[in-house]
């Protein structure tokens, strides 16, 4: 197998090649033997990339536009530092990129920035790709000659908001998979086994149970309508998914996520570990408190995070301090709050942010390894339930029957 690769040496310069090897992990050993630091490596069939700076746990660098973002700013910090200029490195990253998609962005990244274009006003152009965080950075960043620092910081930022949203996601996979086989068994045996049941009963001539009538009017409403249910429920899901992303209806649910007993603590805890890590970042990228407020408006997903933000924002323009103006309990507790204050007043406010983002974190983390082990019981018991009515929905009138026989 035929492999690119791009390496960095000892001195900085970034040098580009191929070798035959039987795997990749051969053409990784042989580099680092030469003392090389590698960027990139590529079979040239498959166009698989490797990143060996981007900390993504594993996966592919096409399962995720977040983790494609990480290896763009991650290997453009990494290039540059390395002497390269900004249109070579951005070559270099477009000819790389696996996605297809993403190299189309960065083609036409490249070809504004060669127009003349600042970095920051060529990524501003594709705001679904690139957030304002980004855009933000990078901007600071070529103002005040810090660009590899402040991508540096931005990859790293996006790899934990990925993790972050990667734990809370896998919490939520195990009772998806109860839920759904619950109900796909309920579903089936109502469908498929008690119709056929349907006429053995009434051959026995006896008074069915009424948990028995109860099961066989499911069954035939099931039978007779299912496409419907099915077709209704398919509706509904798409619905409360539009729902949730309108504008209009926007608040009712997020303001519902902080009010739930199971989501409000890891809902709550998640968008103040996002808040707190990307104020941090910013701040510690040169850019000014009322900026990060703003771009850390639009990245927070929550919409009276977002509202809490600006009016933070709002409040700084008119001389108060941060620690002042978040002071809302129902989003900043009275313990972050005061942190706050004292990083304000010992000049220390980038390290506190982080310590809180830290902490928050850790808590999410905590709250999702919980959920799970919370929830499993209660599926467990919601399951013997059904699978219970189920059995005695159906045994109970033969055991009637046969009792019939024996009088």
């Amino acid at each position: 197998m035929i492999f690119k690769y791009i390496v960095s040496t000892a001195t900085g310069a970034i040098q580009q090649g191929e070798m035959e090897a039987p795997s990749k992990e051969e053409v990784l050993s042989r580099l680092r033997q030469k003392n090389l630091s590698v960027v990139s490596v590529v079979k040239q069939k498959k166009k698989l990339t490797m990143a060996p700076y981007a900390v993504v746990r594993g996966l592919s660098l096409s399962q995720s536009s977040t983790i494609d973002k990480v290896i763009f700013a991650r290997h453009l910090s990494i290039m540059l530092r390395s002497g390269l200029s900004l249109i070579e490195a951005l070559q270099i990253i477009q000819e790389q990129t696996p996605t297809k998609s993403m190299r189309k962005v960065i083609q036409g990244v490249l070809d504004s920035v060669s127009n003349g274009q600042s970095l920051a006003d060529s990524l501003a152009q594709y705001p679904t790709r690139f957030s304002g965080l980004i855009i933000g950075m990078v901007r600071v960043g070529e103002a005040s000659g810090t660009l590899e620092e402040n991508l540096d910081y931005a990859a790293t930022e996006l790899e934990k908001d990925y993790e972050l949203r990667r734990k809370v996601r896998s919490a939520m996979i195990y009772p998806s998979i109860v839920l759904s086989a619950t109900f796909l068994l309920g579903t089936g045996l109502s469908i498929f086994i008690l119709p056929r049941l349907v006429d053995m009963f009434k051959t026995f001539r006896i008074e069915l149970p009424v948990i028995t009538k109860v099961f066989l009017g499911i069954a035939t409403f099931l039978v007779d309508y299912g496409w419907y249910v099915l077709g209704f429920t398919a509706i509904l899901l798409v619905a409360i998914r539009v729902l949730v992303k309108a504008p209009a209806t926007r608040p009712f649910f997020h303001k519902l996520y902080l009010i739930l007993p199971v989501v409000k603590k890891i809902t709550r805890h998640t968008n103040l570990a996002r808040m707190t890590r990307i104020l941090s970042v910013l701040l510690k990228s040169g850019v000014t408190i009322n900026e990060s407020l703003i771009i850390t408006s639009q990245v927070v997903e929550n919409v009276f995070f977002k509202r809490e933000l600006l009016r933070a924002q709002d409040g700084l323009q008119k001389g108060r301090s941060l620690a002042a103006v978040l002071n809302d309990e129902r989003y900043l507790p009275k313990m972050a709050n005061r942190m706050i204050g004292v990083g304000e007043r010992t000049g220390k406010l980038e390290d506190t942010l982080s310590y809180l983002a830290d902490f928050y974190e850790a808590e999410v983390d905590s709250a999702t390894k919980n959920l799970a082990s919370v929830i499993e019981p209660i599926l467990l018991i919601v399951m013997g339930l059904v699978i219970g009515f189920l059995s005695v929905a159906i045994i109970s009138p033969i055991y009637q029957f046969t009792g019939s026989l024996t009088r």
